[in-house]
């Protein structure tokens, strides 16, 4: 019983340390997503240790401090995404109608077959904008019929998992698709015209994953590219997809800091939305960032459709002019070169 506690105890001691080395190794970056099953972990560590180990007092206070500080670092990182901390992202306070729109987000998974399932809900919650991640040919066909729906849209299928659509009710400006870092994974942007004749900032994202043999920094890249792009010409904007990166990580805060965004899931929840096969392995891989332009209605994560993920729903409400924002604060110059430097180890 003994070693068994000491092995769970460092275990969960050592993959809470890895993810606090500034690396893009994929085998190390990838313990930035399961802190709460760390936290789990590491709490069960702990009791057992407190409730059953009989060692020498020096051995066991010394593996009981760093249990308790793994467990807490834990705790840090993840709770300014519990309703115990405080929102960054204001409510919405416009009443104006035609400043309200709502945006329907989701990893479709390239292989799932029930297509009808997608076509229901957006039927159903009938969206302003639609942003899909990962449709190939068949996926984009399945959906012509949503065409008269959305008479504006981007498009563009793939078969490597990486193609991605958006449709709109609402003008698309100056639409590109893009290749920020690799010519096989595309982004989108575009600027986007409200019926009160607002008009904001779109980008549409989906980097790769840490996986074997591909590490993080092309991922970091993509997104801090259209982070210096946002910074370079602030306006009301929305970054929006399958981030394949949580809230919590190193790159998100690095991003939405260096970009003055904010997270809707801030002060809120976790809205978990992979693994949708795997319950007790969930994290927020699907995001909406935006500039402080906008106001939260409503943020929900939605039944699962046949996909891996689950989709995403979020409305809100066009209000550049609140007299009330929240901030969000600046980079200073030790986080403006962090950025450069990732940018640069990603090309």
């Amino acid at each position: 019983m003994k070693y068994f506690i000491y092995i769970l105890g460092l275990v969960a001691i050592v993959i809470t340390a890895l993810p606090i080395i500034d690396t893009g190794t994929w085998w190390i970056r990838i313990f930035d997503f399961p802190r709460v099953q760390i936290s789990v972990f590491g709490l069960i560590a702990l009791l057992l240790a407190l409730f059953f180990l009989k060692d020498k007092p020096k051995n066991r206070v010394s593996f009981l401090v760093l249990l308790i500080v793994a467990l807490v670092y834990q705790l840090i990182m993840i709770t300014p995404f519990t309703p115990l901390s405080p929102v960054s992202a204001k409510d919405a306070n416009s009443k104006d109608v035609n400043d309200a729109f709502t945006l329907l987000m989701s990893n479709v998974r390239m292989a799932n077959t029930e297509r009808d399932r997608l076509l229901e809900l957006i039927r159903r919650k009938d969206p302003d904008l639609v942003l899909l991640t990962e449709p190939d040919l068949i996926w984009t066909k399945s959906l012509i019929e949503l065409d008269e729906r959305y008479p504006y849209s981007l498009k563009k299928p793939l078969p490597n998992t990486y193609g991605m659509i958006l449709l709109s009710k609402f003008p698309l400006i100056n639409p590109q698709i893009n290749y920020l870092v690799k010519n096989t994974i595309p982004s989108f942007y575009t600027q986007i015209e409200l019926p009160s004749g607002g008009q904001f900032d779109f980008y549409g994202v989906h980097p790769e994953p840490p996986k074997p043999g591909s590490d993080t920094y092309e991922r970091d890249t993509e997104l801090l590219l259209i982070g210096k792009k946002i910074k370079k010409d602030p306006k009301p904007v929305i970054v929006a997809g399958d981030l394949n990166d949580v809230g919590w990580s190193q790159t998100s805060n690095l991003f939405r800091e260096y970009s003055q965004l904010v997270d809707p899931r801030e002060g809120r929840g976790f809205y978990n939305t992979y693994n949708a096969f795997i319950p007790l392995m969930r994290y927020p891989l699907d995001h909406v960032f935006y500039s402080n332009d906008f106001g939260l209605v409503s943020f929900q994560k939605l039944r699962e459709i046949g996909s891996d993920h689950f989709p995403v729903w979020i409305e809100l409400t066009f209000e550049p002019d609140s007299s009330d924002p929240e901030e969000v604060d600046n980079t200073d110059a030790e986080k403006n070169a962090e950025v450069e430097e990732k940018i640069e180890k990603g090309k």
